[in-house]
């Protein structure tokens, strides 16, 4: 993977764009709040202000940290940092998003990365497909001597693509000859995918072609609809002819 932080981005953590939670803390001073990227304490040795990174209060497969928002947003790359006054940090993870903080996904069908293998160094993944949540959680996977880490979640504000719109024609003269029942399909792919399978209306805009007995029979309709794309299927019979349909559509992610 790349380690070039996309440019545009923001970091989410340093800049409270987010809020955090954690599964446990080993207690009040190893908190979900000290796991902000490079995260320090007073250094004061007079007394203990707080551990360098979130440590978890078991070592069990159970503990995350989740960073969250009301705000959609699309995430582009994490960096992940051990715990900078002990030797603790996570080796790799799993991540896991949702946009509703009710369903969650599996980034990447549970794709493990690789964590860090220092205190104090820095490792990058940008993520080849970024993806629209509203929250974000890391699941330590392995660890060395405690699960122990600092981490940033860098993203852009997400375009939207709640509803997209664009337009389609038969184009080829597929149905301007024959009778009976005919039809021919025009593949749509969506300008950027959707999160989740939208409705999808048409309207016609302009039609060419002659009728039937003073009849213009024809119909279009949306079919095999997916996150990336439609067809549109332009339907004819009897003795019409359609030399060309244009329809425009809107996609609407409920």
């Amino acid at each position: 993977m790349s380690r070039e932080i996309p440019a545009g981005s923001v970091s989410c953590l340093a800049n409270a764009l987010l809020n955090l939670r954690s599964s446990s803390d080993l207690n009040a001073d190893h908190g979900a709040k000290n796991s902000v990227l490079n995260f320090m304490n007073s250094q004061d040795k007079s007394r203990f202000d707080g551990s360098e990174a979130w440590c978890a209060s078991t070592n069990d497969p159970g503990q995350f940290l989740i960073a969250g928002s009301l705000v959609i947003s699309e995430f582009v790359a994490i960096i992940t940092q051990g715990r900078g006054d002990a030797d603790q940090w996570v080796t790799s993870y799993k991540l896991r998003y949702s946009l509703d903080n009710v369903t969650w996904f599996d980034y990447n069908n549970g794709q493990v990365f690789n964590g860090n293998t220092d205190q104090y160094s820095i490792v990058v993944h940008v993520f080849p497909q970024p993806f629209r949540a509203r929250s974000v959680s890391i699941h330590p996977v392995t660890y060395h001597n405690h699960i122990a880490l600092r981490w940033e979640l860098y993203a852009k504000p997400a375009e939207s693509n709640i509803v997209q719109v664009g337009r389609t024609s038969i184009g080829d003269g597929a149905l301007n000859s024959g009778s009976g029942h005919r039809e021919t399909f025009r593949h749509i792919n969506f300008d950027k995918p959707f999160n989740k399978i939208p409705m999808v209306a048409l309207g016609t805009t302009q039609i060419d072609g002659s009728t039937d007995n003073g009849q213009l029979r024809y119909r279009v309709e949306a079919v095999n609809v997916s996150t990336t794309g439609f067809d549109a299927k332009f339907i004819t019979w009897g003795s019409n002819i359609l030399y060309d349909v244009t329809v425009n559509y809107i996609a609407v992610e409920k």
